[in-house]
């Protein structure tokens, strides 16, 4: 089976998200009526998989915990409306997921988040991997549950399956993970014990001899600088007036995978994923760029 007819599997973090769109952050002891709401499923991979399953219409897993809780129940609603299926490391778990409660402040394009992102939780991964990864061109981990994480990319490692880490901030996990990593995109933030942390080069250089053959790093608004073997350079992220920049790595992971997955040259496939992200950041929450998707004149929908 080509990369291209194959699905991707997503290894991580999943919360439930209320984010509540206002014109400017609200002043301290006030109530302040929100322009719009979005209530759905969150996190690094979660939101990377729901957008790998709408660029590429294949199959796609997500690798997660969720429980029994009640508020997991619209977490699982939205995976499932996008097509993603989630695979339930702790289902018996009757802990409140994590809930991050965000304010995005439309006219600065800011945004503000409050939440516990599962470090509390302490989620196992016992018996074999097998069966995980069937069918898998690309698996994405976001190293916020460390065993299933570990367990999975050396998982895919051994078959051959590239494995992509998402890196928001340094995690202790990363020094065990990134040997078992093939691509690593990071934010300005991830900054390496001993290493200087305003040097691009020099956190490049450590990935290369931790382990990534290929690594980008986003940087915001500013073109985003990437190494591979012979060959460093930035990639633009296109422009246009943001709105809300929440969950716009997450979503140029997704589209990375699913862009990488069908074949193209890294630098090409993070410009096409970059240009899906830039386009979510002009409307609020991470999903309603994709009702605005095929009406782009130009760009990464016209090679979908």
């Amino acid at each position: 089976m080509e990369a291209a007819d194959r699905g991707a599997v997503f290894v991580g973090l999943s919360t439930l998200d209320l984010s509540y769109a206002v014109d400017r952050y609200p002043a301290e002891d006030t109530k302040t009526q929100a322009d719009e709401l979005f209530l759905g499923a969150g996190g690094p991979a979660a939101n990377a998989a729901v957008t790998y399953a709408f660029l590429s219409g294949r199959a796609t897993g997500l690798v997660t915990a969720l429980g029994k809780h009640p508020l997991t129940e619209p977490i699982r609603g939205d995976l499932e409306q996008y097509g993603v299926t989630a695979v339930d490391l702790t289902p018996d778990g009757d802990r409140q997921p994590p809930v991050s409660s965000i304010i995005v402040a439309t006219g600065a394009a800011t945004r503000t988040i409050v939440s516990l992102d599962g470090s509390r939780m302490r989620v196992p991964f016992e018996g074999s991997a097998d069966g995980y990864l069937d069918d898998a061109a690309i698996v994405l981990v976001d190293a916020h549950y460390s065993a299933p994480a570990l367990r999975l990319a050396e998982a895919a490692r051994a078959a051959g399956i590239p494995v992509l880490l998402d890196a928001g901030r340094w995690r202790d996990v990363h020094a065990e993970l990134l040997p078992l990593v093939d691509i690593a995109i990071c934010s300005a933030a991830f900054t390496p014990p001993g290493v200087q942390a305003d040097s691009i080069d020099a956190i490049f250089d450590f990935l290369h001899a931790a382990g990534p053959r290929l690594a980008a790093i986003t940087r915001g608004a500013d073109p985003i600088a990437y190494s591979m073997p012979g060959e460093r350079g930035e990639v633009s992220i296109g422009g246009g007036a943001a709105v809300d920049t929440l969950g716009a790595g997450d979503i140029l992971h997704g589209a990375f995978c699913h862009f990488h997955s069908r074949g193209e040259a890294f630098p090409l496939a993070l410009e096409h994923a970059a240009e899906v992200a830039t386009l979510s950041c002009r409307y609020v929450g991470t999903r309603e760029w994709m009702r605005h998707y095929e009406s782009q004149p130009k760009g990464s929908q016209s090679i979908r």
